[in-house]
């Protein structure tokens, strides 16, 4: 009976991480871009990935973060790297969370963070 509980409890935290989702966002000409376009919002839930790559040639970037409930600092990325921010429970929030480059104070991108 043990095992069976424990059993399925672990699928049961499987399969909330199947539903969360990967976002993949680039920076490059000093933007936050997808797919090739540049983006200053997107949508996320707690849960969810978001990758950001520096797809730069020779720029390197600090993506940051200072909004409550949602802080991080990627600290620097040079051309080719990417760092992952999970929006895990706990550790982040509903809400709206402000993404900047310390480096590029005109590149800004907003998550809308729901749960």
């Amino acid at each position: 009976m043990k095992k069976l509980i424990i059993i399925s409890i672990v699928g049961l935290f499987g399969a909330a991480n199947a539903f969360a989702a990967t976002h993949t966002i680039s920076q490059i000409d000093k933007k936050f871009t997808k797919g090739g376009k540049k983006i200053t919002t997107i949508k996320a839930k707690i849960g969810d990935k978001i990758v950001f790559k520096n797809d730069e040639k020779s720029i390197t970037h600090n993506v940051y973060s200072t909004s409550k409930g949602n802080k991080f600092d990627l600290k620097t990325q040079k051309p080719g790297k990417s760092s992952t921010v999970e929006l895990k429970a706990g550790d982040h929030s509903a809400g709206t969370m402000d993404v900047k480059c310390a480096i590029h104070p005109l590149m800004s991108l907003k998550v809308e963070i729901t749960k």
